[in-house]
């Protein structure tokens, strides 16, 4: 009899269960399967605290505007995302929106093979600008910086292929609850000089106390951003002499092609310079900290193990949001006409990385809904969705009328400052970010110095430059090959249809970026015969 009751019981609390399941999956939870028509995909690495509430403000937004289209984040850790997209755009998986970037190593071919231009839509105005200031404005001139950056790195010379979401910025963040306890106060350093005076103020508090603190946060990415920076200020003079077409930018393949030429090397005076202002920085930061990521920094920082992080704006939100301590955030001290290691080239006050827009995603060609996708793109891009991702992220915009919250007003960059766009470490290409970061270690750890790091690039640079060339020249031709058959269609299109006006200006597009491809796998190709074999 018990054991008829105990089944009896067993089944009525199985029978119970089962119905509440299938209340909550027909009552409370997300349906499984969506009730709207079209679902799109926006995938992004970009994880840290901000970012994905950012996007999720946009997409709530959106779904309500358009009930027909449902939106899906897709969030990947960086540290798998270029396995993750190649694998994805391979099989023809990926989202319908892909963040991408041209550091990415190993990446180069990623846009010519499987990213969509969006250049005739870049010419008109966004549509859901109406009522704002930039309403009869050309899409891509409601970015604050033209999309500057992704011109210079287009996959096809002439064409749009990526918006924008945020500008960046580099700057110190400083815990100053611990800057007063060593130094007797939280004044910032103005100057390189003064940043000298107070890296030696902590090292000797260190020393006194047994206190195992740093005066900077150390991590392999966190390094590499600061060298960057260093490298731009030392070699603006020089990266201006070098521009020889006055584009006020170097393109990466112009420096591949400029250092096979002789116009600069890691030997080059100005570089050196830079150079050694980064080693006098990191040989304030934890050894052998170029073996760790930039979490690392973040926790060692947080931890209150160092007085300061260089970092980028990207990661400001996270690290207010979880330190126990006031974050002030500064602009890195920078050398003057004086200094005795920059002094003879410095140029002037450089900028620290504002100016310019990045977060950028691209259109996927195997995209099943690419109208439904580019309409999202031009929602998050607009004055209304721009302010929903600053809001609700801690980022700046990147559109243009787009209001600033004043806790990140000091992201800002002030035109008070020299800019060029040109690059001397991870984004020239991949073969030669492999090789800095390969040999960084020559440079930052206790025992190693400027000429060995110098030696050591001057080695690997002129095969790597050539490696990278050699993509690039590949990586034009994948595109120019299919070029012929869109020119073709265009005029046969216009002919049929001789009133639509923006036929014969698509092929005129088409024609343009061919031949500007064309002469620019020329130029390469040339540029590596000169040189001559690697020695």
């Amino acid at each position: 009899m018990k054991k008829r009751r105990s089944r009896y019981l067993g089944l009525g609390l199985l029978v119970a269960g089962y119905a509440f399941a299938l209340f909550w999956v027909f009552t409370r939870s997300t349906p499984v399967v969506s009730s709207r028509p079209v679902t799109i995909r926006i995938a992004h690495w970009q994880i840290e605290k901000g970012p994905p509430d950012g996007v999720d403000a946009i997409i709530k937004r959106y779904e309500e505007l358009n009930p027909r289209v449902k939106v899906e984040q897709v969030l990947v850790p960086g540290r798998v995302y270029n396995q993750w997209m190649r694998t994805n755009l391979v099989g023809a998986t990926g989202a319908d929106l892909i963040e991408y970037g041209v550091w990415l190593d190993g990446l180069t071919d990623i846009p010519a093979r499987y990213f969509e231009p969006i250049t005739d839509e870049m010419m008109r105005p966004n549509p859901y600008n109406k009522g704002t200031a930039l309403e009869h404005v050309p899409w891509v001139q409601t970015f604050t910086d033209g999309l500057l950056n992704q011109r210079v790195n287009a996959p096809d010379p002439g064409q749009f292929y990526a918006v924008t979401l945020t500008e960046v910025s580099e700057r110190l963040f400083c815990n100053q609850e611990l800057l007063r306890t060593i130094t007797g106060t939280n004044r910032m350093p103005a100057t390189f000089a003064d940043l000298r005076v107070v890296f030696e103020q902590i090292r000797a508090y260190a020393a006194r106390t047994g206190r195992p603190i740093y005066a900077m946060a150390g991590a392999r990415d966190n390094a590499s951003w600061l060298m960057q920076y260093l490298l731009q200020g030392a070699m603006m003079q020089r990266s201006q002499r070098n521009d020889r077409h006055g584009n006020l930018a170097v393109y990466p393949w112009e420096e591949l092609g400029q250092y096979l030429e002789g116009r600069w090397s890691y030997g080059s005076p100005e570089v050196r310079a830079g150079l050694t202002m980064m080693r006098e920085v990191s040989v304030n930061m934890k050894p052998g900290f170029v073996q760790s990521l930039r979490d690392a920094a973040t926790q060692e920082f947080l931890r209150g193990d160092a007085v300061f992080i260089f970092a980028g704006t990207w990661d400001g939100t996270s690290l207010r949001r979880l330190a126990t301590f006031p974050i002030a955030v500064y602009r890195f001290p920078q050398p003057t006409r004086d200094d005795p290691v920059m002094g003879p080239y410095f140029y002037g006050a450089f900028a620290d990385g504002g100016g310019g827009t990045a977060m950028e995603f691209y259109l996927n060609k195997s995209s099943a809904h690419p109208k439904e996708a580019i309409d999202f793109m031009h929602f998050m891009t607009s004055v209304e969705g721009n302010q929903l991702f600053t809001d609700h992220s801690g980022w700046l915009p990147s559109i243009r009328e787009v209001k600033i919250p004043s806790d990140i007003e000091a992201y800002r960059t002030p035109l008070d400052c020299y800019s060029f766009g040109a690059e001397y470490m991870t984004g020239m290409g991949s073969t030669v970010a492999a090789a800095v970061m390969r040999n960084l270690y020559l440079l930052t750890e206790t025992h190693g110095s400027v000429d060995q790091f110098v030696n050591a690039m001057e080695a690997a640079m002129p095969e790597a430059v050539r490696t990278d060339l050699r993509k690039e020249i590949s990586n034009r031709t994948i595109i120019v090959r299919p070029q012929d058959v869109g020119i073709m269609a265009a005029a046969a299109l216009s002919r049929r249809a001789p009133q639509n006006g923006s036929l014969p200006l698509a092929r005129e597009r088409l024609e343009s970026s061919q031949t500007q491809s064309e002469g620019l796998m020329l130029q390469l190709g040339r540029q590596l015969e000169v040189a001559g074999a690697a020695k």
